[in-house]
């Protein structure tokens, strides 16, 4: 049975389709399929937050806190912008300590790919 055909209300409405996307393979994984999407605000907001922990200047963060942050942050960006095959996230929020527990160059690289997704201010001037 074919897809029936979406409005172009339903289009835009849709969460799935909201952000830019693109599928990769990871062949450290086996070399199944992934998509990364573009964070999305709520993401962002998330990782500022974190990244504001200590700046006010009162509390003064170790090297170790600071890197400890760092990684937490960007896992919550991680757990955000992986998807399955049907644009479903993989991690939720509740999922960040055992991401953190396993964080590495890989994760790192698919995170790097989807930030790289996003329109620049220099892209988006030229349009």
């Amino acid at each position: 049975m074919a897809n029936p055909k979406l409005s172009l209300k339903e289009l835009a409405l849709s969460p799935k389709n909201a952000f830019r996307s693109k599928m990769v393979k990871v062949p450290e994984w086996n070399g199944v399929a992934v998509i990364l999407r573009e964070p999305s605000s709520a993401a962002w907001l998330r990782w500022r937050e974190l990244m504001n922990t200590g700046a006010d200047g009162d509390e003064k963060l170790s090297e170790a806190e600071q890197a400890q942050r760092n990684l937490r942050a960007d896992v919550v960006m991680f757990s955000d912008v992986l998807l399955d095959e049907d644009k479903e996230r993989v991690f939720s929020d509740d999922d960040t300590e055992e991401v953190m527990s396993v964080y590495g160059p890989v994760h790192a690289r698919l995170l790097k790919q989807a930030l790289d997704l996003m329109t620049t201010p220099d892209e988006a001037e030229k349009k």
